[in-house]
């Protein structure tokens, strides 16, 4: 196992995780309950972090990460199948769960 990220925030390590996972590359997350402590415990000992459960996924997962960094450099878009107005944030219909169009980057109607 190594440790892929940490520092970046709770929100950013659980959209990675999930992102690796959709991909099949196998990974866990850790101290993503343990914020509370902080003060207690050295800041950096309750950073979330995510770990690969094989090395050998690191470069795949490298080229996941910089999707996600692309991805949140986005636009507003509209979903084609319910035509709802999304946030940039989102790759995923909040209302009817289709995923982003690959070649959808503004909202327009």
């Amino acid at each position: 196992m190594i440790r892929l990220k940490s520092g970046v925030g709770p929100f950013v390590i659980q959209q990675y995780h999930d992102a690796l996972t959709e991909q099949g590359i196998g990974c866990v997350m850790r101290n993503q309950f343990i914020g509370g402590a902080a003060g207690e415990l050295p800041v950096q000992d309750t950073e979330p972090e995510l770990w690969l459960l094989d090395a050998e996924d690191a470069r795949h997962a490298e080229l996941v990460w910089q999707s996600l960094q692309v991805n949140t450099q986005a636009t507003p878009w509209v979903c084609l199948a319910c035509q709802e107005p999304q946030d940039a944030e989102f790759n995923v219909c909040w209302q009817c769960q289709q995923p982003r169009p690959e070649t959808t980057d503004s909202c327009t109607s």
